[in-house]
């Protein structure tokens, strides 16, 4: 530090012998005097007001005038402003006016403002740039509002006029107002005074906040400059005292070191805002000067003069000997490394960062700005090693000092760290654990995607920039990780002999040779680059498939990998390029079991012909918004258009998702089962070796037992070894679901009607009790466990001529006849058997007027509001017989309605009693089960339980009379294998 200060010394001996300074460039702009000058925030160009009733803009480094003469002032202009944004600039002059000019079209924004009585000596833009603040010689002060040239507030109170205005750094909260002796300090929010200073012995010319809004800095006529604590108006230190005359003018530079004064002395002199003594030397003038400002980079002065001119004086040289003698001489260089930094030359910004460094070793302000400029020049790595050594200094200041506190508001790596890693192992859950690197063309398992990562420009970009700021930024955080680790998935059809995964493991797949299915892999992952993405995966190499465990669970996750992923490729390899609408329909794509949830799963997903170009030259992000193409699939796939943009996984509606299945073929038997676990949500083991029915079996006995759902049961054809009770094969479910005829609500109300007189009420709500009461099905063990209304069979007899039809009476039950390929025991009270046969009506608590199971099971799941009765005392649910057009109202005013309905039966005396409502509860039971029905016929076998018998169509049954209740009350729970 020695050796610094005799160098310091040097140059100030040396500055000492040098000639005085003088302006590097001088431009006569104004025919009269320069009144007031001020730089733009790019540094580059300054405004200028002139006694010459006009204002221009000077590009300082070019030394030409790039706007202006502005025009509209029709005397003397006393003071400019430029707003924060560099945009706009507003003066005010002696025709007690104010203009607010846009810069770039040099037009007014609007007329002058005219609310001053005498003529305006200083504006102010507030820090937003959206409030301007007007002191003139009539003792107010206005603040305006910028757009719209309204008036906000007015201060009054200002004896003998205001010489000058400054908002406060702080979002201009406060005000400061400099006029005969006095500064005073308002509240711009409620335009009240907060205090006053008795501050000078003639008028306060200028009065300007410090960077910080710590200070205040007045300049007199009394020839003084002093500096005032800003929150409670107390002096600091000693006056500037040099000037020999009138000070005019007073700048501070952006980083709060130093200021500069004009005086009517022909100086201008610079200040230590530290210590209150003059550096460098006076840049003195042969005439008056008027005013000053500094640069944001704080080396350059422009200061005008009587005569019209503007000088341009380097102050760089000057200064720089002089700041190095000060314990502060760190501060020149930080500002002028923000400044660099604010203009993106980031390798001067570290050349002075570095000097700040080199100046105080114990500062952490140096490594602040180092990290800032490595962070700027994208050099991740130092800039992390810096902000390491800055939080070190902080860690090493005095324990409850400033400088310490300071620490709490960063970051350390390690929590940013930590934070990256939980993002990352959040979003790779849903992942697939090996993806191709679609830049480098390389097979990368869940470890290699994250080393790739973390040496990731944009992981290392994130880390330097999250750690200036509490609390830990984890959405930015989550967001990087969810950009960066985003991958695509192909769904194509598997052609004779596709590339494994051992056949690119550690091989570049864009340089494997381009032959056969290599190209149509090369140019998924092309085509994945193409639309932004680093990763993508494809079935073919993707999984080993020499590893069961990985296997296993490759099947099971591959619904949410789609589901998950940011694009999904379909490849048409038979669809020829042009092609036009109803070529997708006929793809052989369209017939694979796996391409239902590779299609259902994903959000976004865009077809590919065999050229790979857009399927109809759809150039939409997502053929699932493209209505003709979604028209396409609804047709050919007999799913609504609705459920192919927005499918939900679960076991709700399950046999309408066994019919959309029904159609597809896989090439291993087991895989059309093992195909529907994400679309049904179900996690089963994946056993290949098991064949079609073990695996279709085990995945309805799951859907039965989860979900109550026993519409899996509505099939025609051969029966399962693995439960007679469920098909062979899932062709069987190619047919439409059994529809049987639907009562309107009036035909109901007209039989229950009928009922009420003809019907045993106690018997009635016997059975709707018994019914009530039984529970959900239970399917374990390839054994069905089904509550159910049996009815005995008493006679089967076949039909002359038709071997397959039999002629089946029993108890309760309308005759009917059946056709079946298995044959059947013949017999009739005449000629009995000892077998046991019945036809059953499954459960369907639909009858009861109730939710199915499969509903309630969706209902607790997602948290609906309770449908049954005895949740709904006042009858506010929404019924089966809405009035017209309640669908289309609101939830509430839906209930509304309702409500109203209900409260005013009430009122009329018209509510039901409630055995009357019960009765009719249970009339309504008895009205549905008289209706036809689809019925099972099963056959007991040695050991009580039972089997199937399986029909050429569906059995409709129906009871012989709804009256006789007592035919229905036998309730039961079978056991069928």
């Amino acid at each position: 530090m020695s050796g610094l200060l005799d160098v310091a010394h040097k140059k100030k001996r040396t500055v000492g012998r040098r000639a005085t300074p003088a302006p590097t460039q001088a431009m006569r702009l104004h025919a009269d005097k320069v009144s007031v000058v001020a730089f733009f925030k790019d540094g580059r160009r300054v405004v200028t007001g002139s006694w010459d009733h006009t204002l221009r803009i000077c590009d300082i480094q070019k030394g030409v005038v790039v706007g202006g003469p502005f025009v509209g002032h029709s005397n003397k202009v006393f003071s400019v402003a430029v707003s924060p944004d560099d945009r706009r600039i507003a003066s005010g002059g002696k025709d007690n006016t104010i203009i607010i000019w846009d810069v770039e079209s040099k037009q007014m924004l609007y007329n002058p403002l005219k609310k001053h009585t005498k003529w305006v000596s200083s504006v102010c833009f507030s820090p937003d740039g959206k409030r301007l603040a007007s002191g003139s010689y009539d003792s107010t002060v206005i603040i305006w509002d910028v757009e719209t040239g309204t008036v906000l507030s007015t201060l009054q109170g200002h004896l003998g006029g205001v010489s000058s205005v400054a908002f406060s750094p702080d979002s201009g909260l406060k005000l400061a107002c400099g006029s005969l002796r006095v500064i005073r300090i308002w509240c711009t929010d409620n335009a009240e005074l907060v205090f006053k200073i008795n501050a000078h012995e003639n008028w306060v010319l200028s009065v300007l906040w410090s960077p910080d809004g710590q200070q205040l800095v007045s300049a007199s006529y009394d020839k003084t400059v002093k500096f005032w604590d800003s929150s409670n108006g107390y002096q600091i230190g000693q006056p500037c005292t040099s000037h020999t005359s009138d000070i005019n003018s007073l700048a501070i530079s952006s980083d709060g070191s130093f200021i500069a004064t004009a005086s009517d002395d022909r100086t201008v002199r610079q200040w230590s805002t530290k210590s209150h003594q003059q550096i460098g030397q006076p840049l003195k003038h042969i005439m008056d000067v008027t005013c000053v400002a500094i640069s944001p980079s704080a080396e350059l002065v422009v200061i005008g003069d009587f005569h019209g001119e503007v000088q341009l004086w380097s102050i760089k040289n000057t200064l720089l000997a002089a700041v190095q003698l000060y314990s502060s001489s760190d501060s020149y260089f930080a500002h002028r490394s923000k400044v660099k930094l604010g203009q993106n030359l980031y390798s001067e910004a570290l050349s002075d960062a570095e000097k700040v460094i080199e100046l105080n070793l114990s500062s952490y302000l140096g490594y602040e700005l180092k990290h800032a400029a490595l962070l700027g020049a994208q050099r991740y790595d130092d800039a992390i090693q810096a902000f390491e050594i800055m939080l070190s200094k902080l860690d090493d200041a005095p324990a409850g000092s400033r400088i310490r506190q300071l620490r709490h508001q960063y970051v350390s790596p390690s929590e940013v760290e930590d934070g990256f890693r939980r993002a990352i192992h959040t979003h790779l859950e849903n992942a697939p654990h090996r993806l191709i690197n679609t830049m480098s063309g390389r097979l990368c398992d869940r470890q290699a995607q994250v080393n790739t990562f973390m040496k990731s420009t944009e992981y290392k970009e994130v880390l330097s920039s999250s750690m200036l700021h509490r609390p830990l930024q984890t959405e930015l955080i989550k967001d990087t990780v969810v950009k960066y680790f985003s991958w695509v998935m192909l769904s194509h059809r598997w052609e004779t002999k596709e590339p494994r995964l051992h056949e690119i493991r550690d091989k570049n797949v864009y340089t494997l040779r381009p032959v056969g299915t290599i190209v149509k892999l090369q140019n998924f992952c092309k085509v994945a680059h193409g639309a932004g993405y680093r990763w993508a995966w494809s079935d073919t190499c993707c999984i080993d498939q020499n590893n069961n465990v990985e296997l296993q669970e490759s099947v099971t996750s591959m619904f949410v990998w789609y589901r998950h992923s940011a694009l999904t490729i379909i490849y048409l390899s038979d669809v020829p390029p042009m092609s036009k609408s109803g070529a997708l329909a006929n793809s052989v794509w369209n017939t694979r079991g796996w391409t239902l949830q590779e299609f259902l799963a994903p959000t976004i997903v865009l077809f590919y012909q065999a050229d790979w170009t857009l399927y109809l030259n759809d150039r939409s992000p997502n053929h699932k918004e493209s209505v003709s193409i979604m028209q396409e699939l609804e047709r050919s796939t007999g799913i609504n258009a609705l459920t192919l943009v927005a499918f939900r996984p679960g076991m709700r509606d399950a046999r309408e998702k066994l019919q959309w299945a029904s159609c597809r073929v896989t090439t291993l038997q087991e895989d059309i089962a093992y195909s529907l676990f994400g679309i049904f949500d179900v996690n089963l083991p994946v056993i290949y070796g098991e064949k079609r029915q073990k695996a279709l079996g085990r995945l309805l006995q799951e859907i039965i037992a989860h979900s109550g759902d026993i519409t899996a049961l509505d099939w025609v054809g051969q029966p399962s070894s693995f439960n007679s009770c469920l098909p062979a094969n899932i062709a069987s479910y190619r047919a439409p679901p059994c529809a049987l005829p639907f009562l309107s609500e009036d035909e109901i109300q007209s039989s229950v009607s009928l009922l009420r007189n003809t019907v045993a009420m106690e018997s009635a709500s016997k059975l709707y009790t018994i019914l009530d009461n039984l529970s959900a099905p239970r399917f374990a063990n390839s054994r069905l466990q089904l509550p159910c209304i049996t009815f005995p069979v008493t006679k089967v007899k076949r039909r002359v001529g038709t071997p397959c039809t039999y002629h089946i009476k029993a108890d309760g039950l309308q005759d009917l006849e059946i056709t079946t390929a298995d044959t059947l025991v013949q017999f009739w009270p005449g000629k009995p058997t000892s077998q046991t046969f019945l036809l059953v009506r499954p459960l369907n608590r639909h009858d009861l007027g109730l939710p199915d199971f499969a509903d309630e099971a969706h209902s607790a799941d997602h948290r609906l509001e309770p449908g049954s009765p005895s949740d709904d005392p006042l009858g506010l649910s929404p019924s089966d017989n809405e009035p017209a057009g309640s669908q289309s109202l609101t939830p509430e005013s839906n209930l509304l309605i309702r409500l109203g309905q209900r409260l005013g039966a009430l009122w009329l005396g018209q509510q039901e009693p409630a055995v009357s409502r019960s009765h009719t509860r249970e009339l309504r039971l008895v009205v549905r089960l008289g209706q036809p029905f689809s019925a099972l016929l099963l056959a007991q076998q040695r050991g009580g339980e039972y089997k199937r018998i399986t029909s050429g169509c569906n059995i409709i049954a129906r009871v012989r009379d709804m009256t006789y209740v007592d035919d229905m009350m036998n309730v039961r729970r079978l056991e069928i294998l």
